[in-house]
C-alpha cells in the first residue's frame, strides 16, 4: 500500500474515533442535553436552557449588564444546579466581583469556600517583585489554557465565564492567532462538558455585534445586551442573536436588574 493510502487510512480511523457515539449515548441525546441558566425568564426564549459543554458570546455596550448577567449564571449554577462554575477576569477584580454578588445577596464568598466558585483574577500580574497590568511578557494564551484545564478537572467545574476575551485581543496583533487559540480553549471545555461563556463589547460600527468582528465565529449562540437611551431615561434589553441547535425568540426583550438579579420582562 502506497504511503498516501496509508495515510487516507490513518485519517479516517481518527475521524471514526472523533464521531464515535458512547455506548447507551446517542448524538442526538446529547446535544439535546440542557442546562438551565436560572435567570428569570431567560431560559424561557431559548427552550429551556442551553446546551450543555457548549460556548456562548455575550456582547453589549459598557452598563449593558454583561458581567452581572455572567456572574449570576455561575451564581445560579453553583447554588441551584450544583455545577461548579470558574469566573476568569481579566479587567474586574476579584473584590469587586464579591462586592457587586454581595448587592444582590449572593453569597459568593460561602460558595468559594466550598469549592463550587472560584474566581480567577488576572487583571494584575507580577514578574518578579514587579506588578504588571495584562500584557504578553507576564501573560500567554498557554497559561491561560493550563488554568482552566486544571481547575475544571480538580474541581469539577461545569460552567465557566472568561470576561472579556476582547482584552487578549488587544494584548496580541494578530486576530487570527486569538481565534485560534481560543477554540482551542473552547474545544477543551466542551470536551470536559463545560457550558462558556466568553464576554465581548459591541463595537463602534453598528453593524458588528462584537469589538472585533470575529468573536461570534467561536460559539454556539450570541447573545447581545443593550443599554439605551429613551426620551429621559435609558432602558435595558437582551436579544438572542444566534443560537445553534435549538428555536429561540426573535427580537429584543426588556429586562431588569433588581436587588434578586437579571430578569426578562415579557
Amino acid at each position: 500500500m502506497s504511503r498516501r493510502g496509508k495515510r487516507s487510512e490513518s485519517l479516517l480511523d481518527e475521524l471514526r474515533k472523533r464521531t464515535k457515539v458512547f455506548e447507551g449515548e446517542s448524538v442526538e441525546e446529547e446535544l439535546s442535553e440542557r442546562t438551565p441558566t436560572g435567570i428569570k425568564g431567560f431560559d424561557e426564549l431559548i427552550q429551556g436552557g442551553l446546551i450543555r459543554g457548549e460556548t456562548y458570546i455575550i456582547s453589549g455596550v459598557s452598563g449593558a449588564g454583561k458581567s452581572i448577567f455572567s456572574l449570576e449564571f455561575l451564581y445560579r449554577g453553583a447554588s441551584q444546579f450544583n455545577e461548579p462554575g470558574l469566573y476568569v477576569t481579566f479587567e474586574e477584580t476579584m473584590q469587586s466581583l464579591l462586592r457587586n454578588g454581595k448587592n444582590f445577596d449572593w453569597n459568593l464568598a460561602n460558595l468559594i469556600d466550598k469549592k463550587k466558585l472560584l474566581i480567577a483574577d488576572f487583571t494584575l500580574m507580577t514578574l518578579g517583585d514587579t506588578a504588571l497590568t495584562l500584557n504578553p511578557e507576564a501573560f500567554n494564551l498557554d497559561g491561560l489554557y493550563v488554568t482552566l484545564e486544571t481547575a475544571v478537572k480538580d474541581l469539577g467545574i461545569k460552567r465557566v465565564v472568561l470576561d472579556p476575551v476582547s482584552v487578549l485581543f488587544l494584548q496580541y496583533p494578530n486576530v487570527g492567532v486569538i481565534r485560534r487559540e481560543l477554540n482551542i480553549i473552547s474545544s477543551m471545555l466542551r470536551k470536559n462538558k463545560c457550558t462558556s461563556i466568553f464576554v465581548t463589547e459591541t463595537g463602534n460600527d453598528p453593524t458588528n455585534i462584537t469589538r472585533f468582528g470575529v468573536e461570534e465565529y467561536l460559539a454556539n449562540g450570541v447573545i447581545v445586551l443593550y443599554w439605551e437611551a429613551e426620551d429621559d431615561k435609558r432602558n435595558r434589553y437582551i436579544e438572542v442573536f444566534k443560537m445553534r441547535g435549538t428555536a429561540h425568540h426573535a427580537g429584543r426583550r426588556r429586562i431588569s436588574i433588581t436587588n434578586d438579579g437579571v430578569s426578562v420582562i415579557y
